[in-house]
């Protein structure tokens, strides 16, 4: 624009044509090599950009923004590599490397590199794009293609990484991209509510005013420095190219080393061939043998450690195909010391893996997920937890930490504690740990089930059956050829197979773990379950069982007696027990179990207009609501001769008898209080639908039903009669488990319930 300015006023101002038009005017910048050379307190790096080439490239095509560290800089970066007194003594591969990571390409004023975002310049009128998360820049720095060593898991064959000197076999890794590096800002920790001192954590230095700008570690001192090609800015420190994580995990420095996590890491690589970048090598063309070129990937863990381009994290959608000056990933790697010791802790002992070699694939991807982040990791969140690649929150003491560094793929931290997986120290654990379990352990793989499991702040009970006694029984077997489920019915040659697909897992698995622990008081307690159903237990005898009898086997004719052991200490999330066999779970239609077992208060219900015979429902009843169910005995309405009564009462009188939206048991796990009935209130207007509410206190073994006095109108107490649990099948019909969700609860009495007698309000 500038170059278009002047030729317009050259064009019109008779007094320039009279001398040489083709003269570059004075005030015109140089271009960025040029403007370089113009700054004294540049020069040494004029000098560095002068051996590699890069004067003649920086003043002859192309836009650019150099980040130029001052004399005083290199002085400080000579001090700290002694083996260099001047630029000339620097190697020029590894001056060539630090001269193009102080380089970016186009122009970026000081403003412009805090206004971007993955799709562009940001606009405070859009929502979806009105901050600088943009805070990275891709530098002209692009590694060598590296190449990798390729060896054999022992356990299940896949392939894994290991040193170039252990083996014969090579793949060529083709690195993805330039290397970014960190452009930091004030909006960039209020975007992500971080602290400055988040940003002296990894660089060692302070953020001195809220107006710096800092590229990686080195601050820009000054404005800008105006080209004809770009921009060139006065850095006050000399920025080391920015290792990623996989560079970071390879090198050794301060006495620490972090092998055994990366040779676990190196477990998970997948490799893709790119014949599009192996012929365009040069001589490719020509016939000449050139290496064969892989893109690498690994897709089991939180993020591509080898690559210097980021990803968004798994879940996001509708962003640009390449997010890397947004999104940075983080590790916080155990030692060598510490994963001896998680190792030692956890696969070590009787009756569990032994070592980690032994233990199952995704055990080791859980180890590897546990320390990753596909976000920066930062201080404050080490203090107030971070999502690791396992989707846990995870905290850790900052004192743990003994080494730090900024990546160009990921912020690292080194630990000299191992985070411990929750899949380990939740009711998973002794499901992971141990041996004699992996079938289950591979049935919550499958089922995807082991987010839900391990979750904090929950208090389950987990019920479980050992592979040995899944083979006695043939209730669960696992092929681990195939890595499929099937289970036989019978036995011998009546036996008939079943196979299992991923939601009959699911319902297995979520009907054996219970919501809640018992309190131990009651008699009997009726846990939900995370399937939708119910688990009793008995406390008096220790007895649990499902909505059904146990049977040994699958469907078996021989109904038993469950009695669980604990296996393994209480988990942070609840308790983990041993079963002999499988619970069994059923569950009768509520409309079938009245009309079947209370046949005058179904009468009466027909003759109210309230039941749909032909459907098998009754029509007040909503399939999507939980119910609990008083339903008097024929006897106790016989007497009170409800059959007597206008049809608008009886209907009245009937719907008082089933509470909504609560199903109360005998266990005195629900608070007492108005529940809300079926009955329609006087209260209700056309516009306006209202429910009578009646006073319910469930207590200990009892449940009690006050009168408007506050004396007890009616106590149901618990016995074989009460807590029949009913509902519905939401499932196909045709699944080996059936997918039943309880909805309703019905206890039997002997009165009936009269609304201007009952504490209501």
């Amino acid at each position: 624009m500038l170059t278009l300015g002047y030729l317009l006023i050259t064009g019109c101002d008779p007094d320039l044509k009279k001398g040489d038009k083709y003269a570059r005017p004075d005030w015109l910048a140089g271009k960025v090599y040029t403007q370089i050379l113009d700054q004294p307190d540049l020069s040494t790096f004029a000098r560095c950009v002068e051996l590699t080439g890069y004067d003649t490239i920086l003043d002859r095509s192309g836009s650019y923004t150099v980040f130029a560290p001052n004399n005083e800089a290199f002085n400080a970066w000579f001090q700290q590599n002694p083996l260099y007194n001047q630029v000339e003594d620097i190697p020029l591969p590894v001056l060539n490397s630090l001269v193009k990571y102080h380089i970016v390409q186009n122009p970026w004023s000081k403003s412009q590199l805090q206004q971007l975002d993955v799709w562009g310049w940001i606009d405070t009128l859009d929502i979806n794009n009105d901050k600088p998360r943009g805070y990275k820049r891709e530098t002209l720095l692009l590694p060598k293609n590296r190449k990798l060593g390729i060896g054999s898991d022992e356990v299940d064959h896949s392939i894994k990484i290991v040193d170039t000197l252990q083996t014969d076999f090579h793949r060529m890794y083709l690195t993805d991209s330039r290397k970014y590096t960190p452009i930091f800002f004030r909006d960039y920790f209020s975007i992500y509510d971080l602290s400055p001192d988040d940003y002296s954590f990894y660089f060692d230095r302070p953020i001195e005013n809220p107006a710096d700008i800092y590229y990686a570690g080195a601050k820009i001192m000054g404005d800008e420095i105006f080209a004809e090609n770009g921009f060139v800015y006065n850095i006050d420190r000399v920025v080391d190219p920015l290792q990623n994580s996989y560079e970071i995990l390879q090198s050794e420095k301060g006495g620490y080393s972090y092998s055994l996590f990366l040779d676990l890491l190196n477990r998970f690589p997948e490799f893709r061939y790119n014949a599009d970048a192996t012929y365009d090598q040069p001589g490719a063309s020509e016939g000449l043998e050139v290496d064969s070129l892989f893109d690498v990937t690994f897709p089991e863990l939180a993020f591509d450690i080898l690559n210097e381009k980021t990803t968004a994290p798994r879940g996001t959608f509708g962003l640009p195909s390449n997010v890397s000056i947004r999104y940075h990933h983080g590790i916080a790697a155990p030692t060598n010391e510490a994963f001896n010791q998680l190792v030692q802790d956890f696969l070590a002992g009787a009756g569990r893996w032994g070592n980690l070699e032994s233990a199952p694939r995704h055990i080791k991807r859980i180890i590897g997920n546990t320390h990753l982040s596909t976000n920066p990791i930062y201080p404050t969140d080490l203090d107030k937890g971070f999502i690791n690649g396992e989707e846990d929150r995870v905290t850790v003491d900052q004192n743990d930490v003994v080494q730090k560094q900024y990546g160009s793929n990921a912020t690292f931290v080194g630990l000299n504690k191992a985070i411990v997986p929750r899949a380990f120290s939740s009711v998973t654990g002794p499901v992971y740990l141990l041996r004699g379990y992996s079938f289950t352990m591979f049935a919550i793989e499958q089922a995807g089930l082991l987010p839900a499991l391990k979750r904090e702040n929950e208090d389950y009970m987990l019920f479980v059956e050992s592979d040995a006694d899944c083979q006695e029984d043939s209730s669960l077997w696992y092929d681990y050829s195939t890595e499929r489920f099937h289970l036989f019915q019978g036995s011998g040659v009546t036996s008939t197979r079943y196979a299992l697909n991923v939601n009959e897992l699911r319902t297995l698995i979520l009907n054996h773990v219970g919501s809640s622990t018992p309190r131990g008081v009651a008699r009997k307690e009726f846990i939900q379950n995370l399937a939708g159903n119910y688990l009793v237990v008995n406390n008096e005898t220790g007895e649990v069982s499902g909505t059904a009898p146990t049977t040994y086997g699958y469907k078996g004719e021989l109904v038993v007696s469950e009695f669980p052991q604990q296996i393994g200490a209480d988990a942070d999330n609840g308790k983990t027990y041993r079963i002999m066999n499988w619970l069994s779970f059923s569950s009768a239609n509520l409309f079938l179990k009245i009309s079947a077992n209370y046949p005058v208060f179904h009468q009466l219900l027909r003759k109210a207009g309230l039941s749909q015979d032909a459907q098998n429902r009754y029509n007040f009843m909503s399939d999507n609501e939980n119910y609990t169910v008083f339903v008097p005995t024929d006897s106790a309405l016989n007497a009170f001769r409800a059959d007597t009564l206008p049809i608008p009462d009886l209907r009245k009188l009937l719907m008082l008898h089933f509470v909504q939206g609560s199903l109360i048991f005998t266990d005195g796990n629900r608070p007492p209080g108005y529940y809300e009935t079926s009955r329609i209130d006087e209260s209700s207007t056309e516009f306006s639908l209202v429910f009578s509410k009646i006073y319910i206190d469930p207590g200990t073994d009892m449940i009690t039903i006050p009168n408007k006095a506050g004396g007890d109108f009616m106590v149901v107490e618990e016995s074989n009669k009460t807590n029949v649990m009913t509902g519905r099948n939401i499932g196909e019909g045709t699944e080996v488990f059936p997918v039943v969700l309880i909805n309703a609860v019905v206890h039997e009495t002997d009165r009936v319930l009269v609304f201007e007698d009952l504490d209501s309000n």
